[in-house]
């Protein structure tokens, strides 16, 4: 009976102890399904907040090096025009949304987060699905395991297109002039750096003409500021009129304007633009019922005939214009020739 009890008692502490171990593993399986929905709600909550401060966001699950799966946010439509499920149909969406002057640099973005490397945002156009272009920042978020292994990566995606056009819209007018549209100082220095530069190579000529209105300050004086700007508009268009669609007419500031011409060959050929120049000059301006006769004086420099250098070639065609105002206005002078008077 002893043997008996004692075998019976024995497995009596055995199911007790199954049942403790059941009980703990229970317990433990509702812990870690606590722990799950408490990251789900995590992970609900993040999107929530990606979502409510960004465009949209897609998400790539990525397996050894490779995507598996990519999921669009419902918001995708707003920014592409194309929504989750039409990605989800079309695989190939997401790149063929993408000028293809894009295209390079945004698949090797792709390459470089699917190989596990924090490569930054990325800014890109897309075209929209009503064929606008769109500009749009794609700032990634690596997701890994404990052991340091890419599982995915969510790409938060904002509309930039506004921010652009402010952007293009500042740089516009820092480098044109205001009142004219036409280049500013800096972007003509630009323009002329460029055109010395490709002169030197093909071994050409490019003439640099200084152009100074005369009596505008009569105009101002006599009929007000208002006419005296419709003037300056006016022969910033009869300017653009005297050269090539491929040349360059800029505005310094006041009525004094600046042009180039790349590749000009013969003196001849900048000396018929620059007699063009006063002939359209003496033209009257007619401004509201009021008629200005005025006229203007074009000084001439050649690279690299007179100059080398950008600063020193405008100098000269400065020069040689206010040479062409001392010998009676509404004329030309070539730099070339200031040594000869």
């Amino acid at each position: 009976m002893d043997a008996d009890s004692r075998t019976r008692e024995d497995l009596l502490a055995e199911i007790g102890a199954l049942q403790r171990r059941v009980a703990g593993l229970e317990a433990e399986r509702e812990r870690c399904m606590a722990m799950e929905r408490v990251l789900r709600q995590g992970e609900d909550r993040y999107r929530r907040l990606l979502e409510s401060v960004t465009d949209y966001v897609y998400t790539v699950v990525v397996k050894d090096g490779r995507a598996v799966a990519t999921d669009h946010g419902p918001n995708c439509v707003a920014v592409t025009g194309y929504t989750a499920g039409e990605y989800r149909d079309n695989p190939l969406l997401w790149l063929t949304m993408v000028p293809e002057e894009d295209r390079p640099a945004v698949l090797d973005h792709a390459a470089r987060l699917l190989a596990g490397e924090d490569a930054g945002p990325l800014e890109h156009r897309i075209v929209h699905k009503d064929g606008t272009i769109r500009h749009v920042r794609n700032t990634p978020v690596l997701h890994r395991n404990t052991a340091g292994r890419l599982l995915a990566y969510d790409g938060i995606v904002n509309d930039i297109t506004e921010r652009k056009r402010a952007e293009e819209l500042f740089t516009r007018l820092s480098l044109h002039d205001g009142l004219t549209g036409l280049p500013g100082r800096a972007l003509y220095m630009d323009r002329l750096r460029q055109t010395m530069v490709l002169a030197e190579r093909h071994n050409e000529r490019a003439a640099v003409y200084f152009i100074d209105l005369d009596h505008f300050k009569d105009v101002n004086d006599q009929h007000g500021h208002e006419t005296g700007d419709a003037v300056l508009s006016q022969t910033a268009q009869r300017l653009i009129r005297c050269v090539r669609r491929s040349d360059t007419v800029a505005r310094l500031g006041g009525d004094e304007f600046v042009a180039l011409t790349p590749g000009i060959g013969e003196t001849a050929n900048a000396v018929a633009i620059a007699e063009k120049m006063v002939a359209a000059m003496r033209e009257p301006f007619e401004v509201r019922g009021v008629v200005c006769r005025l006229g203007a004086s074009v000084g001439v420099a050649f690279f690299p005939d007179d100059a080398r250098r950008g600063g020193e070639l405008l100098r000269l065609a400065d020069a040689a214009m206010y040479a062409a105002k001392n010998a009676g206005r509404n004329g030309w002078r070539l730099a070339g020739s200031l040594g000869e008077d």
